[in-house]
């Protein structure tokens, strides 16, 4: 092996790693923004619920003011689901190849994508 090769080897390597850096921070900053949202629709049912109640103990229409909080969950749970399919879209637990940057299952010996040996 060359000192091309090698070259091209930590090359590769360096550049999967970055790759897997940058998946693991997009993935928690996604998982953050779903934790906010999450809080978003607590705060969202408790508004509800205090609605709800007036409604009963006093009798007072609160149908309209209801109606747009429940709007406003549905939709805060639409965009928790869109967020919750792109953290699905990142790579499981595995080993990276170090050419084509694939996760590979960790028994691999070699990548299955490209053939390298890892």
């Amino acid at each position: 092996m060359g000192f091309d090769d090698i070259k091209k080897a930590v090359g590769e390597g360096a550049s999967a790693a970055c790759k897997m850096a940058g998946d693991i921070a997009n993935k928690t900053k996604i998982k953050f923004a779903l934790a906010n949202l999450q809080d978003d629709v607590d705060e969202l049912y408790e508004k509800l619920g205090k609605l709800h109640y007036e409604a009963v103990a006093f009798g007072a229409d609160t149908g309209a003011r209801e109606s747009a909080i429940i709007n406003k969950i549905d939709s805060i749970m639409a965009d928790m689901e869109i967020l919750k399919a792109e953290v699905g879209t990142f790579p499981k637990r595995g080993k990276l190849c170090p050419r084509c940057g694939k996760t590979v299952p960790k028994s691999s010996s070699f990548c299955p994508f490209c053939g390298k040996e890892i």
